[in-house]
């Protein structure tokens, strides 16, 4: 049975699904303001490169149940999000991040009048029932705004647990790269997450590879030796560079947007996308390398991405228009 059948039949026809000992703030209250056709799965934070990916998880929940909208919710100090939906699932995604909310439940409570599948079908009603459904969405709004003061309230020790947690990392990881090379992969880490704003698409796994990478320089610094740091900061200087180059807007971000002006611009996107779960496997196998007093090994090359990228001249970017 897969990773997604498991979650299918451990959450059954429950709206908010907490899986394997995840949660959010408060999850009961959390039903009964999600509209119908609407569910929420929680899931432990992923710990390993292979895991199958959240946005897999919310297409298969929705496959199988044939909800309009399944969000998935991955319970971390800062919560990530991914969502499958017959609506505009990418404007959905982006209207979580945009709550600014630590806590998961925080942020779906928030737009979730939103999320109703009637709302975006549209349609016409006489005078009784607009009047009505201005009633309704006023008891409806004041409902919401109370479980979100609410969830607010409860989920506050919480956040300022994350904060807490967020400082000691932003600390263990400063003196982990410390020297050029060591503030250049600060400076990537950081841009990763930049990155992973900009592209809701793959959001999720640019900011797991982020996470990851940070781990195993904190992790390095407290079991490894002074050799290894540095060997890692220099490759993956290296590695993060070239990523970063192809994740750039002038590249990813215009085949998105643009791909009518790109020559195969779906195998484009996905040697991108191949790129960034190559090292996150890789930052996840150095982990346990280091976990296990092994020798650091680096498998993943960039360098047939990097030539892609490089090679992408006017000739070819516009090869589609007319002449």
């Amino acid at each position: 049975m897969s990773e997604v059948d498991q979650i299918v039949e451990a959450c059954g026809d429950q709206p908010v699904c907490l899986y394997d000992g995840a949660s959010v703030a408060n999850a009961s209250e959390l039903e009964h303001v999600l509209p119908e056709g609407v569910r929420v799965v929680v899931i432990p934070q992923p710990d390993q490169a292979e895991s199958v990916q959240s946005s897999t998880i919310a297409s298969g929940v929705q496959r199988a149940t044939g909800s309009d909208t399944v969000i998935v919710i991955e319970d971390r100090a800062q919560d990530r999000f991914a969502v499958a939906s017959d609506q505009d699932a990418t404007a959905i995604t982006e209207s979580l991040y945009s709550q600014g909310e630590s806590d998961g439940g925080v942020a779906v409570a928030s737009i979730a009048q939103t999320l109703d599948p009637a709302n975006a079908s549209g349609g016409s009603a006489g005078g009784g029932g607009i009047l009505f459904g201005i009633i309704g969405v006023v008891v409806v709004a004041g409902a919401i705004t109370g479980l979100i003061l609410g969830l607010r309230r409860r989920g506050r020790n919480r956040t300022e647990k994350a904060v807490r947690s967020s400082r000691r990392l932003e600390k263990e990881l400063a003196e982990a790269l410390d020297g050029e090379d060591g503030e250049f992969v600060r400076d990537a880490i950081e841009k990763l997450n930049e990155r992973a704003a900009a592209y809701p698409d793959i959001g999720g796994r640019i900011a797991g590879l982020a996470g990851h990478v940070s781990e195993l320089f904190v992790r390095v610094r407290k079991r490894g030796t002074d050799q290894q740091i540095r060997l890692l900061q220099s490759r993956y200087k290296d590695t993060l560079s070239k990523l970063l180059k192809a994740l750039d807007d002038d590249y990813y971000g215009d085949i998105l947007a643009n791909p009518q002006y790109w020559s195969k611009p779906g195998e484009r996107v996905a040697e991108v996308q191949r790129a960034i779960d190559s090292v996150d496997r890789q930052a996840v196998e150095n982990i346990r390398q280091v976990n296990e007093s092994r020798d650091l090994e680096f498998q993943v090359a960039l360098d047939s991405l990097i030539k892609t990228v490089d090679a992408a001249k006017l000739s070819d970017v516009y090869s589609d228009r007319e002449k």
